[in-house]
């Protein structure tokens, strides 16, 4: 290659790298941009979740999210409460439960996840059973041990224990007896384990006579599984006060099937609330699926699920694209 020829190929490769330079970012931005469909969260009603996700597997759709059961979670069943059932689904679990003695102290119980202070007793065994604790949210000091001041009344734990895991007096005391001591070595609160599962149905329907209403609300998740975050909890009120509350944890899922490089997304939960997306693919900007297609591939995939196709006319659907020209 001769230096004129040399010279020449420079002076063209110039402006061309110029361009590369300052366009190929916006160049590259156009090819990912993308289109999508979407739809607010609807209560289609009762569904198996379960049966839901088996159907959804069988089918040959990706699954995503808190099923198939992560295998340490623990919670308790809720038994046969229609009112749970039919609010949050057959695939509901309890995260939870407090009692309140007043604005300040509490009863809670939930399932045991970590190892028992080194001394506890047999029926305190690390990694099993249900952890109960008295909280007073008057207590300042995080650093130091709650006072027996500061506990609840006895006749009013007893009656709670009872309550709870179906115990006798005496076997009540000697829990009692167990948190008192307790709470000499720990701080902030004071906590053991016992073998005993709560009685829900008994506990829920003690919520319900000793109250006058009920409000639903949200907490954050104690665990961190795909899709977990907050949960709904349930609160009882008497004369405005505080009587206890339910921490639920309802799984959901998304169920994941393309159609034309269309990545379809119906995502549910055990209670029957339903969500629908369509995401297109990179460089799709200001591309549309016509509403009559999206929607027969939905009911398609309601109909292997085991749901209602016809449900799916009841969405409504809102167009986004992410173009930036």
């Amino acid at each position: 290659m001769n230096k004129q020829k040399a010279i020449l190929i420079l002076l063209l490769l110039i402006p061309l790298l110029l361009v590369l330079f300052f366009f190929g970012p916006f160049l590259l931005m156009g090819l990912n941009d993308s289109s999508w469909y979407y739809s607010e969260e609807i209560d289609i009603g009762h569904l198996d979740y379960n049966s839901t996700l088996t159907n959804a597997e069988n089918a040959g759709y990706e699954v995503e999210g808190s099923w198939p059961w992560p295998g340490n979670f623990s919670a308790f069943e809720p038994g046969d409460v229609p009112e749970v059932r039919e609010r949050f689904g057959s695939a509901a679990l309890v995260e939870n439960i407090r009692l309140n003695y007043d604005e300040n102290s509490e009863l809670m119980v939930f399932i045991c996840e970590e190892e028992a202070e080194e001394g506890q007793k047999s029926e305190q065994k690390a990694g099993t059973g249900t952890c109960v604790v008295i909280s007073n949210f008057s207590h300042s000091d995080p650093e130091s041990s709650l006072q027996l001041s500061e506990f609840p009344p006895d006749v009013w734990l007893l009656e709670k224990f009872g309550l709870l895991f179906g115990l006798d007096e005496k076997a009540s005391e000697k829990y009692l007896k167990a948190l008192k001591k307790t709470a000499k070595n720990q701080t902030w609160d004071a906590e053991i384990q016992v073998n005993e599962s709560p009685d829900f149905p008994a506990v829920y329907a003690y919520l319900k006579e000793n109250s006058d209403e009920s409000t639903y609300g949200s907490t954050v998740s104690v665990y961190t599984y795909p899709m977990a975050g907050f949960g709904p909890e349930e609160v009882f009120l008497k004369d405005g006060k505080r009587v206890g509350s339910v921490s639920y944890f309802v799984p959901e899922a998304r169920v994941v099937t393309y159609d034309k490089e269309n990545r379809y997304i119906v995502e549910l939960d055990a209670s029957g609330k339903v969500k629908l997306e369509i995401i297109m693919p990179p460089g799709s900007s200001g591309d549309t699926i016509p509403e009559d297609e999206y929607q027969a591939v939905f009911r398609e995939i309601f109909e292997e699920l085991g749901l209602s196709p016809e449900a799916v006319g009841s969405f409504e659907f809102f167009y986004s694209s992410s173009q930036v020209w």
